[in-house]
């Protein structure tokens, strides 16, 4: 009974042990990914401490992330940090200024700092593009003055008009003289015209134009009017990329106009790649086509973004474009997700900085500021409000109070949906695939702004290098967000952390089983060494039913009591004889004569 009831007990702990496992390997992605996100804030919180020890941007980023233990210390850091109402540089009190408005602290005297160090860019080109359907005679004014033209029937223009403009591009556009860029100017024309400002990169040779918003049609004699609104923000010789870009929106998410940045964000994008400006634009434009040329930067096959910046890795980049591209429903946002979490440390921090753990983690959870009150904002998800571009929400409408992750959207009482076809878009045929941005309309929740492409024969989980199953093995995990063919699962193989982790359970359950095993052994030892005794004495006997019986003593030669038994003894075996080797005869002769020779 004693040995049943121990077995029992054995059986007991095994069968206790396999639900922890099978609840081990059932957790759900979700849970794992929030266990990732809580590791994150970890790291991030034990590495940037109070943040005394960190730079005025990795503040800024922390604050933006929004961990729970260390978020007012740090606000209280950035805060005294301030001289005179910015943070020393440009860049620095934008970051401060995003940072600090999440914090729902008043910026009002930064940001009007901030818009004193404006200057209009010198790095673009300006030209008016004037045009009618006939021949037609008209004026340029500016400074107090009028200039005569003739616009032909070929629309090339006959002369200059004044000194700040210059015909340019065969006499059918007036460059604007980089001295007059604060001049108002004043079409006028005798015939139905339009007229338009063009601005290019004057840096480069790639000669792309680009079109101010605002092309302005008119009446013969009537007037049209045109003003360079190109700002940017830099040091006193020159604009910087990423200072504009950072102190545009920071404006914006502060409720300034920004228009006046676009164009030098625009032109010059080309130029400073490093920056991801793709990011920037659609963040400040909200337009769609670069959305959708963002997308296409990505590393499809690694799922990041990275433009190889000696300043920014690739997390930070990946990261950054999450936070431009925002709720959009591509599928690359999700596969750049699930990369960041896949390749998150063991300690929770990517590349083991603030910088990169702080904008990560940002990006991954976009959590809500606080109030002034310093109290949780409320997200405008739970509200029946909606996130939308700022450029989208009437003032009227716009629910204050309330918080949305992208830096660019306003928490709207109204979603202010058009149609796909006024977004430029098209929804795609079943057979396509959307390859570029997408996005909800009034007719439908897929509208494709970037291009429909026929779907590949493979399925959207062999294309991204994974293999379908029925069933994914011990050794691979599920990825729910690639989709098989026939109610296949997508399945990759396991990190090493992953397997690591999922195998754990295992280990502890040998080592469970053989410390059951020996503490049982020594508590009935007393009647296993019987039992033991008998297995080890049938291995002596013997090799079993086909081995060879024990000879016994003939019956002529009874062993005699006390004893040993008499062995007969062997008769003894002749000695081998030798053979003497055979000798070749000519070779012994010439042996013997030399034998004889050395005596």
């Amino acid at each position: 009974m004693k040995k049943i009831g121990a077995l029992a007990i054995l059986f007991l702990l095994l069968f206790s042990l396999v639900p922890l496992s099978l609840a081990e390997e059932t957790e759900t992605t979700e849970d794992s990914e929030l266990s990732k996100i809580e590791n994150g804030f970890s790291c991030l919180e034990n590495t940037a401490g109070d943040c005394s020890g960190l730079s005025t941007q990795d503040i800024a980023l922390t604050i933006l992330a929004t961990p729970d233990n260390i978020f007012d210390s740090c606000v209280s850091e950035l805060e005294n940090r301030k001289t005179l109402n910015h943070w020393t540089t440009i860049q620095d009190t934008a970051l401060a200024i995003l940072a600090l408005k999440h914090a729902g602290k008043d910026t009002k005297l930064s940001e009007e700092w901030l818009l004193t160090q404006e200057k209009i860019p010198t790095e673009l080109t300006w030209y008016i593009q004037q045009d009618s359907s006939v021949e037609t005679d008209c004026s340029a004014t500016y400074g107090g003055n009028s200039y005569q033209f003739e616009v032909g029937a070929d629309k090339k223009i006959d002369t200059n008009p004044g000194n700040c403009l210059d015909r340019e591009h065969f006499n059918f556009w007036l460059e604007i003289d980089s001295g007059c860029y604060d001049e108002d100017f004043s079409i006028r024309c005798d015939e139905n015209f339009i007229a338009t400002l063009l601005y290019q990169n004057s840096g480069t040779t790639s000669g792309t134009l680009y079109i101010l918003e605002g092309t302005t049609s008119a009446s013969a004699l009537d007037t049209i009017d045109l003003k360079v609104k190109s700002k940017c923000f830099g040091s006193s010789s020159s604009c910087n990329y990423e200072t504009t870009a950072w102190a545009a929106l920071a404006l914006l998410g502060t409720g300034y106009d920004i228009q006046e940045y676009i164009p030098y964000l625009i032109a010059t994008s080309d130029s400073n790649a490093k920056y991801l400006p793709k990011a920037f634009i659609y963040m400040l434009t909200n337009y769609d086509d670069y959305a959708t040329q963002l997308i296409a930067e990505q590393n499809q096959l690694a799922s990041y973004w990275d433009i190889s910046s000696p300043s920014n890795t690739k997390y930070y980049d990946t990261a950054l474009a999450l936070i431009a591209l925002g709720s959009s429903p591509a599928e690359q946002i999700t596969n750049a997700k699930e990369q960041l979490l896949s390749d998150q440390a063991a300690n929770g921090c990517w590349s083991n900085t603030v910088k990169d753990t702080a904008i990560v983690l940002w990006a991954l959870t976009g959590r809500a500021g606080k109030t002034a009150e310093n109290g949780d904002m409320s997200y405008c998800s739970e509200t029946d409000y909606f996130c939308i571009p700022s450029y989208d929400c009437p003032g009227t409408e716009k629910a204050s109070g309330y918080f949305c992750s992208s830096p660019s959207e306003v928490c709207c009482i109204q979603e202010n949906l058009k149609s796909c076809s006024e977004y430029y878009g098209e929804e795609c045929e079943s057979n396509e695939n959307c390859i570029g941005n997408k996005r909800k309309a009034t007719d439908t929740d897929n509208c494709c702004t970037g291009n429909c492409k026929e779907k590949s024969t493979e399925t959207e989980c062999e294309e991204n290098f994974y293999t379908c199953m029925d069933s994914c093995s011990s050794y691979q995990e599920p990825m729910s967000s690639y989709a098989c063919d026939n109610s296949q699962v997508c399945c990759r193989t396991k990190t090493t952390d992953t397997a690591e982790k999922s195998t754990w359970w295992i280990w502890v359950l040998i080592i469970l089983i053989l410390a059951t095993l020996g503490v049982i052994g020594y508590i009935y030892r007393g009647k296993l060494k019987p039992i033991w005794l008998k297995i080890k004495s049938k291995f002596k006997k013997g090799k079993g039913k086909g081995g060879v019986p024990p000879r016994r003593p003939g019956p002529g030669m009874p062993p005699r009591p006390g004893f040993p038994p008499v062995r007969r003894p062997r008769p003894p075996v002749a000695p081998m004889r030798r053979r003497p080797a055979h000798q070749d005869r000519a070779m012994a002769d010439t042996f013997k004569k030399l034998k004889e020779m050395s005596s």
